[in-house]
C-alpha cells in the first residue's frame, strides 16, 4: 500500500502524496511549525484514513507541521502568491487550456465542446465559489464516489473528478496559488497542516530531522521565490526597528525577511547609499527579492528620483515609510515658531512611527535646509536617541508582558510591514 503524506486546510486534504511530501507545499512552513506529540490511530483525520475499528486503535508518535490559514495566508502573500496573482494566474492559463480545445476545420466532431463549455463558464470567482463548498460539506475527490452525488453542481463535479493536468482541476503554475485560494475560503483561525507521521514512521524522513528547512534548502538552490526577501534601509537603526518590530507583531514571518547590514566596514548608511546599493545589486543580477525602503522624506524623495529613469527588474520593489494620519498635523518648528503642519513626506523618519506612547511634544520636527530640485524644505525630529530610548524600554516592557501589545501603539511600525508586505503584489 505504502505510506502517505497529506497537506489539508482546515481538516480538507488538498494535496496527497506517497513517501514524500512535496517540498513546494512544505515552504509555507518553517520548523518553529513542527509539532511532536502522542495521538491515537483514531484520531486521524478521517477524510484520508476512515474510520479505525476498536480492536485496532493504537497510540502513535505524530510528526507534523501546523499553522493557521491567516498566517499561511501572510506568507505565501510575502512568497509572492497573492490572491491577485492567483486570478492572473488562472485565467492565463484557463484561457490558454481554452484556446487548446478549439476544434480543426477538419475535425468531423467537435469532442471537446462539452469540456470547453464547462471551463469557459469556470472563472476563478465560480472555482472558488465551489471549491469553498467541496471544502465545507467535506466532498472527496476520486476514487471516491462523492462526485456523483444528486446534490453536486456541475462545477464542483469538475473539481472532485479533474486530477490529470491539475491538481482539482484549477489552473495554476504553481500549487502553492491553490493553497492560497484555499486559505482564503476558510476562517484565519482554521488550521493548515502537513501530516508526515506516516512517512516519517516508513523511514522516509527521520523524526528529528529539520524536514521544511531541509526542503526549503532544496528549493531556494533554484528557486529564489523561496528566498528571504531582502530589505536595504537607510541606516542600521532602522533595519533594527523594524527587525524588532515583525518579531513582536508578525512573529510567524520573521525568517522570510533578511536585513542588509549597515554595520559592516564600509557600509555607510543613508538615502543615497541605499540607492547605490539597489545599483549594485541590479549590476550584480541579484535572483532574490529586495526591497529598497526609504524614509518618508524630502531627503529620500530627492535621492530617489534617479530610480524612478530606471526600469527596475521585477524582483526589485522601491519604497517609502506610508504616509500616517497622524502626522497630518504634527508639531514642528520654524521662523515663525511652533506649528503643526503636515509632515508626511518631508520629515517621516524611523522615529515618527514608533508610536504616539514614545512620542510627545518634546519631539517637534526642526526644518532645515531647502531642496531646490524638490521646492521643499527637509525636516528632522528632535532627540532623536530619547525617542529611541523610550520605543526600547517599550519593547523591553511588551517582551516582559505580552498583554501590553493590546495597549501600545504599534500603528506606524504595523503600517510599514503591511506596505513591505504588498511590496509584490
Amino acid at each position: 500500500m505504502g505510506s502517505y503524506t497529506e497537506f489539508s486546510v482546515d481538516g480538507y486534504p488538498l494535496v496527497e502524496t506517497k513517501s514524500y511530501a512535496v517540498p513546494e507545499v512544505l515552504s509555507v512552513f518553517r520548523e518553529s511549525d513542527k509539532r511532536v506529540f502522542q495521538r491515537m490511530f483514531s484520531e486521524r483525520n478521517p477524510m484520508v484514513w476512515g474510520k479505525v475499528k476498536p480492536e485496532d486503535d493504537e497510540m502513535e508518535t505524530v510528526i507534523l507541521y501546523q499553522a493557521s490559514a491567516e498566517k499561511i495566508a501572510q506568507r505565501l502573500d510575502i512568497m509572492g502568491f497573492s490572491l491577485r496573482r492567483a486570478e492572473q494566474d488562472f485565467e492565463r492559463l484557463r484561457k490558454e487550456r481554452l484556446e487548446e480545445m478549439q476544434p480543426d476545420e477538419d475535425d468531423l466532431e467537435d469532442i471537446w465542446a462539452e469540456s470547453r463549455a464547462e471551463i469557459e463558464r469556470l472563472t476563478f470567482a465560480d472555482y472558488a465559489d465551489n471549491l469553498r463548498s467541496v471544502m465545507r460539506r467535506k466532498l472527496r475527490t476520486e476514487p471516491f464516489e462523492d462526485r456523483n452525488g444528486q446534490d453536486v453542481s456541475d462545477a464542483e463535479r469538475y473539481i472532485l473528478e479533474c486530477n490529470e493536468d491539475y491538481l482539482m482541476g484549477y489552473f495554476c503554475s504553481d500549487t502553492r496559488f491553490l493553497i492560497r485560494v484555499a486559505c482564503s475560503l476558510v476562517p484565519p483561525y482554521a488550521v493548515v497542516e502537513q501530516d508526515l507521521t506516516d512517512v516519517v514512521n516508513a523511514g522516509y524522513y527521520q523524526a528529528n530531522q529539520p524536514i521544511c528547512e531541509n526542503a526549503l534548502r532544496t528549493l531556494t538552490e533554484d528557486y529564489p521565490v523561496n528566498a528571504k526577501v531582502i530589505i536595504v534601509t537607510e541606516g542600521s537603526s532602522d533595519a533594527t526597528i523594524l527587525r524588532e518590530a515583525l518579531g513582536l507583531l508578525y512573529p510567524h514571518l520573521i525568517d522570510f525577511y533578511s536585513f542588509f547590514d549597515f554595520d559592516t566596514p564600509r557600509a555607510a548608511g543613508g538615502a543615497n547609499q541605499v540607492v547605490g546599493v539597489l545599483k549594485a545589486f541590479m549590476a550584480a543580477n541579484i535572483a532574490n527579492r529586495v526591497v529598497a525602503l526609504f524614509d518618508n522624506d524630502t531627503a529620500a524623495r530627492e535621492a530617489a528620483r534617479p530610480l524612478e529613469r530606471i526600469t527596475l527588474p521585477k524582483n526589485i520593489a522601491v519604497l517609502h515609510y506610508p504616509a500616517l494620519e497622524s502626522l497630518h498635523s504634527y508639531p514642528t518648528i520654524g521662523p515663525t515658531g511652533t506649528v503643526p503642519l503636515d509632515v508626511n513626506g518631508l520629515a517621516g523618519s524611523i522615529e515618527l512611527y514608533l508610536g504616539n506612547d514614545v512620542l510627545s511634544s518634546d519631539h517637534p520636527v526642526q526644518w532645515k535646509g531647502f531642496s531646490e530640485s524638490m521646492r521643499a524644505y527637509q525636516g528632522e525630529i528632535m532627540h532623536k536617541a530619547s525617542l529611541q530610548e523610550k520605543f526600547w524600554r517599550k519593547v523591553e516592557r511588551t517582551k516582559a508582558n505580552p498583554d501590553l501589545m493590546e495597549s501600545a501603539d504599534w500603528v506606524g511600525l504595523d503600517q510599514i510591514w503591511k506596505s513591505i508586505f504588498r511590496a509584490f503584489d
